[in-house]
This record gives C-alpha cells, structure tokens and sequence, in this order.
C-alpha cells in the first residue's frame, strides 16, 4: 500500500497510511473475490456499497498489506463482506461492508438471481 500524490502532486513522506485508502484495499479485496469466483455471475460493477464500517486496532504503514475476505451473511439484493486487514502479522483492521446488486440505472437494489445467490453460497466459509 501507497500513498497517492498529494493534489499539488508532490510526493507524501508520511509512513502513515490514511483510513480511505485501507478502505480501498478494503474494497478491491471484496471486488477481487467477486470478479476471481463470481463466475461471471456478479461483479464488482453490478453492486453499490450501501454501508461500511471498520474499527482500525493499530496504525497502518507504507507497504505490503494484507486483506482477507468473508461473506458474512446473504440478503433479498445484499451481500456482506467481513474483511480483516493484517500489516506484519498483526491484525490492523475488521470491517464489514454491504454491497446491493442494482438496476443498470444504479438507482434500485434488485434481487439476486437463484444462480447469483448459489454462487455466493457457495462462498460462504462453512
């Protein structure tokens, strides 16, 4: 993990690492899983975050960071993402994020498909 340039676009030489960009790991893990064993079925575009939350137990750094994703739970057009965040083999972050299938408008949830919601279950950690 990096920094961005700053808007003037020198370079940043914190090692500090900003929140919104662990939630960007965040969210590229989740989206990951999807295009990686979503078969085609559900990807990241199909979706709009609908809530997020994450507790941070440790400041996090410049460099490799590691995100590890669940699905916590399935609903009517949602899914759920449990996410941990580890920097040196030590839990940084957990979070969950909600994500809801849309309309191609991305104005409406609508429900998922009886193949979408079996590939998602078929994700599910037993």
């Amino acid at each position: 993990m990096t920094h961005r340039p700053e808007r003037d676009g020198s370079a940043t030489t914190s090692a500090h690492v900003p929140y919104y960009l662990a939630l960007e790991v965040a969210a590229l893990a989740w989206a990951r899983l999807l295009d990686e064993c979503g078969q085609g079925l559900l990807t990241a575009g199909d979706m709009a975050v609908v809530r997020t939350e994450f507790d941070f137990r440790r400041e996090l750094f410049t460099g490799f960071l590691d995100a590890e994703v669940d699905i916590a739970s399935i609903g009517r057009s949602s899914v759920a993402f449990a996410v941990a965040l580890h920097q040196h083999d030590q839990l940084a972050a957990t979070g969950t994020t909600v994500v809801a299938r849309t309309d191609e408008a991305r104005l409406l949830a609508v429900p998922l498909s009886p193949e979408q919601r079996a590939m998602l279950e078929s994700l599910v950690r037993a």
